[in-house]
């Protein structure tokens, strides 16, 4: 069977009031004082656990203990004032306690508390202390010291009160019936009639009420709660107001209930109803009160739902949930101001917009749904997953996380298997960019953005790590953007020119147009400066200004030599809606016509133009679509049947391979495009062609156009107007 423990604080009440019974049969002064001493002890140590108002309780037991070791050493029978003022320290100190004891209490107790207070001073007002004060032994007692006892006995009363109310209710309980010892004491002494200070010595019965506060005391100081109990906010319940109610109300009456005469029982009886009234009102009006508070903290708690909502909302991503941009930028300030490397990672998807562009934007927002959750499965590894916008993702790591293993893990899990929306199975890879940040490094963010930037360059489906020829690529390119948007305005950029020849004459038919540039003398290359031009926007400027340089030249040798001209035109400008617009008013402005003006698109800018109806709408007006580079992209055969184009290019990778002499299966190949674009009713034209065996072969084989080195390099316009010069002569000759 278990055993029942019992709690030390009910041991001590049971224990003490047995020995204070025991010690008033005994009758032993000097006993009483070892009771006494031990209870001041333990208080003591209740004062230095607990402190809250224990110390003035330790204080109330040793001034009782030294009043009582006082007296008995004395001898006989003290005085009445000097015996009273010597137990006032002990009562003073009591209610000093009590009050710092129950100070934390809800709002209302003390007026609660008061009002029974003043309900009981009525009581023993007229029950108790009139029929004393009629005594003729009432004037050995000095008037000022009964008033002290008078206001210490309703100080004691109203904080006993008060701790009898508190939310923890043992201790507070005990503390009160303490109080109302000290209070009992005197009414004890009073009711017995009694004279003198004999009472209040050892065998006395208020000598003997006031042994128990030292019981009472000291259980409340051993109990669990007896430290200081915190503020409650509730409302006084029905049983607390029926209390106050009924004292108010009672507490008049009283008079008249010990004096039944008209002259008291008139004003008694208008006094309780006035109380009672003032009460009802006062009730009303604090239920009023109350209500309000209830709203207005209902109010309260829904605006602080709503800004910490508004809060979650400003820092996370509508869509995905996950952190967004302002709050990464917020932890990564943190992260540069403190004192601990760190490390950024951002992951970009390869052809995302491909997706939004075929199935429409509803399917991306669930791929880029499932694409974070994917990617929440590393939240426990980083500070931070957030989305920077569009299809990137950022991860912030603070902690001893391997940055560059994390990085991997992150292009794996994007791609380890499809995205499953409706009935489609959508394939996704991903890149990703790292740059390592040290405290004080606030470029780290630019630096990942370099690192994502180079991992696209590279085909993209891999990650890279951030170094300073990154940066110093990026410098590069910041000044070439420059340098292009000064050659915009200073004329630096010009044409150059490459002849399309017929293979069976050797006449050239056409001219392809080539953008070149100079800076500082020195001539940049294309493949150099045209990437920068994307990348910066600036290549439909660039592009608009190439075509009408080129048309304004092609426009003379069309009209001298039927030649038709041939211009590269970029994804950014098939993009514009303005593009076809302006085309036809370059066509207008320089007098070339429509005809003898072809448009070359790679096959991937090709396909990704394919739904926009400018390349219908440029064909419609007699322009003729070109595929560049053809068998490098990834159209495949499938594709051209329904490709808007006339002319196909055949790449030159495939016009090397035509050696001397060439390989049957090389010449295959070139065979089976060659036959292709005549199925297709297409124009072709081989690049690259650089030797005479590779000429010869491509006119064995049917090829009617043809450009290269062995025709002739890219010219300036002098030089193609020389050539042509020399072609007309020829001719004539």
């Amino acid at each position: 069977m278990p055993i029942l423990r019992i709690p030390v604080w009910q041991y001590t009440l049971a224990g003490g009031s047995a020995a204070v019974l025991a010690l008033y049969a005994l009758g032993s002064p000097w006993a009483w004082l070892i009771l006494q001493a031990a209870g001041t002890v333990v208080l003591f140590g209740a004062a230095r656990r607990h402190r809250c108002g224990w110390w003035l309780f330790f204080g109330a037991s040793a001034a009782g203990t030294l009043t009582s070791l006082w007296w008995t050493i004395r001898g006989g029978e003290p005085a009445t004032t000097p015996m009273g003022l010597s137990l006032a320290v002990q009562y003073a100190l009591h209610a000093a306690a009590a009050v710092q004891f129950s100070r934390l209490r809800r709002p209302g107790g003390a007026a609660e508390a008061g009002a029974v207070v003043l309900a009981l001073a009525m009581l023993a007002w007229s029950f108790i202390v009139l029929p004393y004060l009629g005594q003729p032994g009432y004037r050995m007692v000095d008037d000022a010291l009964a008033m002290l006892y008078a206001v210490l006995d309703l100080a004691i009363l109203g904080t006993a009160l008060r701790a009898a109310t508190g939310s923890r209710r043992v201790p507070g309980g005990l503390v009160a019936g303490a109080g109302v010892l000290l209070v009992g004491a005197h009414l004890v002494y009073a009711a017995t009639a009694a004279e003198g200070t004999r009472p209040f010595l050892p065998g006395g019965l208020p000598h003997l009420v006031l042994q128990f506060w030292w019981v009472l005391i000291v259980a409340a100081a051993l109990h669990p709660r007896a430290a200081q109990p915190r503020a409650a906010d509730a409302a006084p319940g029905r049983v607390t107001l029926t209390v106050m109610y009924t004292a108010a109300v009672a507490s008049p009456l009283l008079p008249a209930i010990a004096d039944p005469s008209a002259i008291v029982v008139v004003p008694a009886l208008l006094t309780a109803g006035l109380c009672g009234l003032l009460l009802l009102r006062i009730v009303v009006l604090a239920r009023l009160a109350e209500r309000r508070a209830r709203q207005a903290r209902a109010a309260l708690h829904e605006q602080q739902v709503l800004q910490r909502r508004l809060a979650h909302r400003a820092g996370h991503d509508g869509l995905t949930g996950l952190a967004n941009r302002d709050l990464l930028l917020d932890h990564l300030g943190r992260a540069v101001a403190g004192d601990r490397p760190y490390a950024l990672i951002l992951c970009a998807l390869d052809g995302f917009k491909e997706i939004n562009d075929t199935y429409g934007h509803h399917v991306g927002d669930t791929v880029l749904c499932q694409v974070a959750g994917r990617l929440l499965l590393f939240a426990p590894e980083v500070e931070l997953v957030a989305r920077l916008g569009g299809d990137e993702f950022g991860f912030l790591i603070t902690s001893g996380t391997d940055a560059a293993a994390l990085a991997e893990r992150v292009v794996t899990a994007v791609s380890a298997a499809p995205y499953a929306v409706d009935e489609r199975r959508i394939h996704l890879t991903a890149r990703a960019g790292l740059a390592d940040g040290v405290p004080g490094n606030n470029a780290v963010l630019g630096d990942a953005d370099l690192a994502l930037r180079a991992a696209k360059q590279a085909g993209g489906a891999r990650t890279a790590r951030f170094d300073e020829s990154l940066r110093a690529e990026q410098s590069e390119r910041t000044r070439i953007a420059a340098g292009l948007r000064q050659a915009l305005a200073d004329g630096t950029l010009f044409m150059h020119y490459q002849p399309v020849v017929d293979t069976g004459t050797g006449r050239a038919t056409g001219v392809e147009a080539l953008m070149r540039w100079r800076r500082d003398g020195e001539s940049v290359p294309p493949g150099v400066f045209i990437p920068v031009a994307e990348q910066t926007g600036l290549i439909g400027a660039i592009g608009a200004r190439a075509l009408r340089l080129a048309c304004a030249q092609a426009a003379v040798w069309h009209r001298e030599h039927g030649l038709y001209l041939t211009v590269n035109v970029s994804t950014h400008q098939l993009r514009d809606p303005g593009f076809t617009t302006s085309v036809l008013s370059t066509l207008a402005d320089t007098g070339l016509p429509a005809e003898a003006l072809v448009l070359e698109i790679t096959e991937s800018v090709l396909i990704d133009a394919a739904d926009t109806p400018v390349l219908g709408e440029l064909r419609a007006h007699g322009i003729r679509i070109a595929i560049d580079d053809f068998g490098t992209g990834y159209s495949s055969l499938a594709y051209l049947h329904a490709l808007p184009v006339d002319i196909l290019k055949i790449d030159q990778s495939f016009i090397r391979r035509l050696q001397d002499p060439p390989r049957p299966q090389d010449v295959s190949l070139t065979r089976a495009i060659l036959e292709l674009a005549g199925s297709q009713d297409l124009l072709a034209v081989a690049e690259g062609v650089e030797t005479p065996g590779q000429a010869d072969l491509l006119r064995d084989l049917g090829c009617p156009l043809a450009q290269g080195y062995h025709y002739g390099r890219p010219a300036d316009a002098d030089t193609i107007d020389t050539l042509m010069r020399e072609h007309a002569l020829h001719a004539a000759t």
